[in-house]
């Protein structure tokens, strides 16, 4: 019977989550007021769908204690540490200087103009700016649900792979939205190229091995989550801006590459899924 609840509630989160992001990001569309102050309203408000509808479910199902776990792994920095936040800022900005070096020196696209990298160098004190920009475009928003309250239960039912490809699955449907709202990543993907713009939904599948793996090694740490969703903007993305968007393809395309060695780790580590399979019975996932 708990099994059968926690699925129900895990379609449930899903199912509101894609709805509230889907009616409000396409209701500038139909109605025709992109890029309004209203239309802007609106998209954004369905952007924060993951995190609010994940929150509220962890506030009305949640005991006590599981409240308590449930918000210490979002916000206690001492599973994560120094050590997986300094890879996690390696690993991104390692993917990012390899596309740029692809992109320039070897196909001859033009540099990516870095304005955000230019004015924290003017001026350090720009960087907070940045990180906050950064922190609400997407992990704020989102990482209380993808994370926080959707991962787990997948884990549990499906295991490491399958649920880190169905969740990296509906986070791209997710955004299904943005490809018809101008100035949004993938908007730019869909006037650039068909192929680039299909291209994107197994790009999040793929990246989301990143996430799921530093989750694992940080013990469920949802905050270690939101930091890897946040650096691969930050760096592959927002402190490179702006840039044309064949080098933007480029980065995203040394991403896929990097994140599917890293999946295929995963897949055939023995002593990952061992580590995984540990960390999932020794800290069992709150119901």
């Amino acid at each position: 019977m708990k099994k059968s609840n926690d699925r129900k509630q895990l379609i449930l989160f899903f199912t509101i989550t894609l709805a509230w992001t889907w009616g409000f990001g396409f209701a500038p569309v139909f109605m025709g007021i992109e890029g309004t102050p209203l239309g802007t309203f609106l998209f954004y408000f369905g952007g924060g769908a993951p995190s609010v509808t994940a929150l509220f479910i962890v506030f009305l199902t949640y005991s006590k204690e599981q409240r308590k776990d449930y918000f210490t792994r979002c916000f206690s920095f001492r599973y994560m540490g120094i050590k997986w936040l300094a890879l996690t800022v390696i690993f991104f900005t390692l993917i990012s200087v390899v596309g740029i070096w692809i992109g320039v020196c070897i196909l001859a696209y033009e540099m990516p103009g870095m304005n955000y990298a230019h004015a924290i160098v003017q001026n350090p004190f720009n960087l907070f700016g940045v990180l906050l920009i950064s922190v609400i475009s997407g992990p704020l928003n989102e990482e209380f649900g993808w994370r926080g309250y959707a991962l787990d239960r997948l884990f549990v039912r499906y295991g490491f792979t399958k649920a880190t490809l169905i969740l990296g699955f509906i986070w791209g449907i997710w955004h299904l939205a943005w490809y018809f709202t101008p100035g949004q990543a993938q908007y730019n993907l869909l006037q650039d190229s068909m192929f680039d713009a299909i291209v994107y939904i197994p790009s999040v599948m793929i990246f989301n091995f990143a996430v799921s793996y530093v989750y694992i090694k940080t013990k469920r740490s949802i905050l270690s989550g939101a930091m890897v969703h946040m650096f691969s903007n930050l760096l592959g993305s927002q402190l490179l801006s702006p840039y044309s968007a064949e080098i933007g393809m480029t980065i995203r395309y040394t991403k896929i590459f990097f994140c599917g060695c890293l999946a295929l780790y995963c897949f055939s580590s023995k002593r990952f899924q061992e580590e995984f399979r540990h960390t999932l019975c020794s800290n069992r996932p709150t119901a």
